[in-house]
């Protein structure tokens, strides 16, 4: 439909069928009500990871129940009613996890200048009559739904038409962060808990969860980390499923990713989310035996313009974790041969990278199209083939 051209007769009866309009209410809501809805899951995704990893720090936390107690307006936040009485929290994670945090006294009020007499202070510690002052402070909600009854797949568009154009965070949202707001689900959570993993993080330069995460609380270095803030890790992830089969890999990279999600977002239980995640472990395992912790690491000595001069490179490349992940799997079953003649295969891969400008090009240096993909991949099972 988008891509046809429509008459004015045409647009009115769309418009008429209300498929493509969202209404929208308004309402006010005491704090309280707002952790009675959480807690009884009638207000859904309330948590950093869901929409994005921008997660606020103590003292914006802080800052936004110092506002509420001085009665400053604040913005407010934007619900997708998916169900009867269930609604999606689709702007505003951040200042509900506060106001969560805040009064299951897991946030103790930090950095604040205005009352600064409140700082080190949780809802807990609060004097009675502040506590039954933010007691009646209100958060304004607009809720979004869809004019009419619609299918499963014409709610995904409505939703990601309704997230791609939410901006009051003021950073639009990435590719990746997007799938992980439509796609909710078993095949989304595999991705988020496969990420966590020591070796990926190792393999990846990402600091390790295990050491960074407490509860809801993340360091500093794993929230600067360019790979986890804005889910960069999750799409490396997501790679991996997406190029294992040939019939998949056409169209865009953007396509052939969302595609994967849309795939495995109902199709899915517990059995499917086992077999994935050992399928990854074990693929990642292998290709840890085989290069070390340089694995998707290129490192390279090419000659420059410059005579006498070469030039060293270093860099972690996602289409070369695509070839070497995608492949090991291919080949899984001669794992034991790929472990003894690693050297070979190491030596011989680094002679390639250095020295032959295709080979080079094929793995770092082409667009990211499918017939690219399918190319690199096929040329590092060859590669690996030849020491089986």
């Amino acid at each position: 439909m988008a891509n046809k051209k429509l008459t004015n007769r045409e647009l009115e009866e769309l418009y008429d069928s209300g498929e493509q309009r969202i209404l929208q209410e308004r309402s006010d809501f005491l704090l309280p009500q707002i952790i009675d809805f959480v807690d009884t899951k009638k207000w859904l995704n309330i948590r950093p990871e869901y929409q994005r990893r921008l997660v606020w720090d103590n003292v914006k936390k802080s800052r936004l129940i110092e506002s509420l107690i001085m009665n400053v307006p604040v913005p407010p936040v934007f619900l997708y009613e998916e169900d009867l009485s269930r609604y999606e929290v689709m702007d505003g994670q951040q200042r509900l996890n506060s106001i969560v945090e805040f009064y299951s006294n897991r946030l103790k009020l930090s950095g604040l200048e205005e009352w600064d007499g409140l700082n080190g202070k949780t809802y807990a510690d609060l004097p009675p009559r502040l506590q039954k002052g933010l007691d009646r402070r209100r958060i304004s909600a607009t809720v979004l739904m869809a004019e009419s009854p619609l299918a499963k797949e014409k709610v995904r568009v409505l939703r990601r038409v309704v997230f791609e154009r939410l901006n009051t965070g003021g950073q639009s949202l990435n590719a990746q962060e997007l799938r992980n707001c439509l796609y909710a689900g078993g095949f989304n959570d595999l991705i988020v808990n496969l990420v966590k993993n020591r070796l990926f993080n190792e393999l990846w330069d990402i600091p390790p969860y295990e050491d960074n995460v407490t509860g809801e609380t993340i360091s500093p270095e794993l929230a600067a980390n360019g790979l986890f803030k804005r889910m960069g890790d999750c799409e490396i992830v997501l790679r991996f499923f997406s190029f294992l089969e040939n019939k998949f890999i056409k169209g865009s990279m953007r396509s052939i990713l969302d595609k994967c999600m849309e795939r495995n977002v109902d199709d899915w239980n517990d059995e499917k989310f086992e077999a994935y995640r050992h399928r990854f472990i074990t693929r990642l395992e292998l290709a840890d035996q085989i290069f070390g912790r340089r694995a998707f690491e290129i490192v390279t000595k090419r000659k420059t313009s410059t005579p006498g001069v070469t030039k060293i490179s270093d860099k972690h490349s996602p289409p070369l974790f695509d070839a070497v992940m995608v492949a090991v799997d291919r080949l899984y079953d001669f794992r034991t041969e790929l472990v003894v003649n690693r050297k070979a295969i190491v030596k011989e891969f680094k002679l390639k990278i250095e020295n032959d400008d295709v080979f080079y090009a094929l793995i770092v240096g082409r667009a990211n199209t499918a017939a690219s993909v399918r190319e690199r991949i096929d040329a590092v099972e060859q590669l690996f083939r030849s020491h089986i």
